[in-house]
């Protein structure tokens, strides 16, 4: 088979997701100004959320070795630290055109208003042959290659701000991109491994000002 041959199929190792959760909790207190001796009662809220796949559109090769689209709308829970991936590339073969869009739903199951921000960390070896054609797009931001990272938001700029009850949803995108065939048959063989980390904190500002 000739070099300048496409890359008929590369293998991409699941994408880790974790849910990294910053708590500041809350304290309550009872002060009185009698000289009565009491007892001061503490409370911390409770900082619980919930991320969750809604829906999963692939483009990948089907049995037959043609690019097809397949949709998935069971919801799949990712709340907690886990070896599946939300674009569900266990054993799939990617070549280039391949695409992944997962549909995710941040939920506020606590006590207290949050912040969350969104972060990409390359995790993978030093050879980036197959990291360096994979983009990654979160909602509109604009994409970055896995091998660079990506971070959507800030504590300061969050995503979305959740009260108590309200969820919020977000769109990850992931590509292998056509590029030439040198290129492309470069990462032959290669896998690679990222990680999609939800940041939440306790949002502390007093909404009755300004």
């Amino acid at each position: 088979m000739r070099g300048t041959n496409k890359l008929r199929a590369l293998l991409l190792s699941g994408a880790t997701i974790l849910l990294c959760l910053t708590v500041i909790v809350g304290m309550t207190f009872v002060l009185f100004t009698d000289k009565q001796t009491v007892k001061n009662h503490l409370k911390a809220g409770d900082l619980d959320i919930t991320l969750t796949r809604t829906k999963l559109v692939s483009t990948y090769l089907d049995r037959d070795g043609y690019l097809a689209t397949f949709t998935d709308t069971e919801e799949k829970d990712f709340s907690r630290e886990t070896d599946e991936n939300i674009f569900a590339l266990d054993g799939a073969l990617i070549v280039p055109r391949s695409e992944y869009v997962a549909t995710m739903k941040v939920a506020n199951n606590s006590d207290v208003a949050f912040a969350y921000w969104i972060e990409i960390v390359y995790t993978g070896e030093p050879d980036v042959e197959l990291a360096d054609q994979i983009r990654i797009t979160i909602d509109t931001a604009e994409g970055k290659l896995i091998s660079d990272g990506l971070m959507i938001g800030s504590e300061e700029e969050p995503v979305a701000i959740l009260g108590i009850g309200d969820s919020h949803e977000f769109s990850a995108t992931l590509e292998f991109l056509d590029l030439e065939n040198a290129i492309n048959n470069a990462a032959q063989g290669d896998s690679t491994t990222f990680d999609l980390i939800v940041h939440a904190v306790q949002y502390t500002e007093d909404v009755t000002q300004g």
